[in-house]
């Protein structure tokens, strides 16, 4: 642990970053079980309802890596402040809203300022705690607030709209956000690793402004088909992308140094962290679904069906960041991975005629276990030996790979059980979801080959690091 904080300083900061990331990844899924209430009462077209999702998304994914390399150069605590603010006020905006555009542009304020938070709060961590038993515990926490964040949402959000109303599950975030504020501002000290170093915005620009029309284009492909909206977002994303890479190969400073993508840990860790999110997230949907359409259960008892998940990961997780400090990464990254894959398997299955405790509870307590065991290894690996100048960098690519890889993923097996949904009928949407369940679990299979091949001690403890006294973060 760094000296020059004390052990309940330690606790505060650890507990404020992991609820400010928990409020991000909550913020993603939360809307799932509010959207036929919203299409109710701002008379969203069915056309536009998709947005109020991909507003939040694509905002939140294609700043995440200029923020966090901001955060480097211009203060880590300046940024993550000022997108607290502004994912505050959008909140209090959202909640308020008249209209459906209003809401959609408040989603997308919202997704800013989550994209200020998230990359810096993981730096603001990972330079905090050094790599020893305490930053694997931190992580380890780090980990739970994501894959719980994303469990969690479901519940929450049916439970906030069964009994307090759509506009609740934004307006939450006020009193919240106003008290992490509140917080930061006594609490973290101003960080920044390369004083005096610009920022390439030509760079940034290029590379968000080719990321917002390539995850549309994804995003509308399955849907609408190759149509001209389609070929114009993915002519745009060529050419904005391209020029990004034309960009980064001219400069003296790029937005992205390519050598640390060559890190087996970063490159394993992101690759695994994309597939897996995807993987997750889309049979979070289709098992909302399945259990709303199919079995025919109300909002809010699809809330509480997540609730055992929930409570699962966030009573295992925390503990994967001291199996990481004896073992490596490695292992409980492949059993995770393993585990969930299992778990998606078994929905795969879930008849026409199924049940909750039978059909799917099984599958869910699976990925929920995986989760738990899987999540914190990700971020371990990703951020060992990385130069503490390079950490906001780092948190910005694995943070996109855990916003834009849902966004894509989602989009794609959505497609995939809609072209093998043949009517709207009970049977015929249980075959289209149950592909949707076999197509993540190749996801997160195909992440568990990429994870054998990782180093197996990258987040092992050395002897004299694995003996340290536990400090901040064991909780």
């Amino acid at each position: 642990m760094n000296t020059t904080h004390t052990r309940r300083g330690d606790v505060l900061a650890l507990a404020l970053l992991c609820t400010a990331q928990f409020m991000l990844i909550l913020d993603v899924v939360v809307v799932n079980v509010a959207v036929p209430s919203i299409r109710t009462d701002l008379q969203v077209p069915d056309g536009a309802l998709q947005f109020v999702a991909v507003a939040y998304t694509v905002a939140f994914g294609s700043l995440l890596v200029a923020f966090g390399r901001a955060g480097d150069l211009y203060g880590r605590r300046r940024i993550f402040l000022t997108g607290l603010t502004v994912f505050t006020f959008a909140s209090l905006t959202a909640g308020l809203a008249q209209t459906g555009w209003q809401l959609i542009a408040s989603r997308a304020v919202q997704g800013i300022g989550a994209a200020m938070i998230s990359p810096t709060a993981l730096a603001l961590l990972t330079t905090r705690f050094e790599e020893d038993p305490a930053r694997n515990r931190a992580l380890s926490l780090w980990g739970a607030v994501g894959a719980g964040g994303a469990i969690a949402g479901q519940l929450i959000g049916g439970v906030l709209t069964e009994l307090a109303g759509w506009r609740s599950v934004f307006l939450i975030n006020v009193p919240v956000g106003v008290l992490a504020i509140v917080t930061a501002t006594a609490l973290l000290s101003e960080h920044r690793e390369r004083a005096g170093t610009r920022l390439d915005g030509v760079a940034a620009a290029l590379l968000s402004g080719g990321l917002v029309p390539a995850v549309l284009a994804v995003t509308w492909l399955p849907q609408h088909g190759l149509t001209s909206a389609v070929v114009v977002a993915l002519s745009a994303a060529a050419v904005l992308l391209a020029g990004f890479a034309v960009r980064q190969r001219r400069s003296s400073a790029p937005l992205i140094d390519l050598a640390l993508l060559l890190r087996p840990g970063v490159r394993t860790g992101i690759a695994t962290l994309a597939l897996s999110s995807a993987a997750l997230t889309a049979s979070l949907f289709f098992t909302s679904l399945y259990l709303q359409v199919v079995v025919g259960h109300g909002a809010l008892a699809v809330g509480l069906a997540f609730a055992p998940l929930t409570v699962l990961i966030l009573l295992i997780t925390p503990f994967s960041g001291n199996v990481v400090t004896r073992v490596g990464a490695r292992p409980p990254l492949v059993i995770g991975m393993a585990l969930m894959a299992a778990g998606m398997l078994w929905l795969s299955r879930a008849p026409h005629d199924g049940g909750y405790w039978t059909d799917v509870l099984p599958g869910l307590l699976a990925m929920a276990v995986g989760s738990g065991i899987g999540y914190a290894p990700m971020f371990i690996a990703a951020t060992t030996g990385v130069p503490p100048d390079e950490q906001g960098l780092t948190s910005g690519l694995l943070n996109t790979s855990q916003e834009l890889g849902p966004a894509i993923g989602l989009a794609t097996l959505a497609g995939v059980a809609a072209a093998v949904t043949a009517a709207p009928t009970a049977a015929s949407l249980a075959s289209g979801y149950r592909a949707g369940f076999l197509g993540a679990a190749l996801l997160v299979l195909t992440a568990t080959v990429a994870a054998t091949r990782m180093p197996r001690d990258i987040g092992r403890a050395t002897p004299s690091v694995g003996a340290a006294t536990p400090v901040a973060g064991a909780a």
